[in-house]
């Protein structure tokens, strides 16, 4: 709004004569708010291009876990003995090899022990043991403490694969493939 004196002149009143003031809108005040607008917008782009990716929990927490590295392995060729396979050689080498000359158990090492050999370990982490019989005689598969074996633990003249899972920091399942 304006105020000063208008001066007639006839039937009108004539800019020339009439003092105005104006009240304008601070200039940093619209400079403000032209940048909150524009971070209101860039924010909703950056919602939107997020929303496009589909990008859901599930993806988020897979992102987060640190992938296995490829390591050489090494077949581990037993003694004709009983023997007990070390987390070591189980996470590690995972291929063990034996010629009995009767039957044979080979006991797993403790799920303690497994899951302190695998640094980084998630409940569902997994990883397969493979046990080549090379003569006519039953080679059994054993659990250690805190180890479930579900299906045939037993190879003769044959070889057999096993995945073991990580079911808690204590206990371990190993599934016969």
């Amino acid at each position: 709004m304006g105020t000063g004196t208008a001066v007639a002149t006839g039937d009108g009143i004539t800019a020339a004569k009439m003092n105005l003031k104006l009240e304008v809108v601070d200039t940093a005040d619209i400079t403000a708010l032209a940048v909150d607008a524009a971070a209101l917008a860039a924010d909703a782009v950056i919602t939107a291009k997020i929303l496009a990716k589909n990008v859901t929990t599930a993806k988020v927490a897979d992102a987060a876990i640190t992938q296995a590295q490829f390591k050489t392995k090494a077949v581990v060729a037993l003694a004709d003995a009983a023997a007990t396979l070390t987390a070591a050689q189980m996470i590690d080498s995972g291929v063990f090899t034996i010629t009995p000359t009767i039957a044979r158990a080979l006991t797993t090492d403790t799920a303690a022990n497994i899951v302190a050999g695998l640094p980084n370990y998630q409940v569902g982490t997994w990883f397969d043991i493979v046990i080549v019989c090379l003569a006519a005689f039953a080679v059994t598969l054993t659990a250690g403490v805190g180890i479930t074996i579900v299906g045939s633990a037993v190879v003769n003249n044959a070889s057999g694969t096993w995945r073991a899972r990580i079911d808690s920091a204590t206990a371990i399942t190993i599934y016969r493939m």
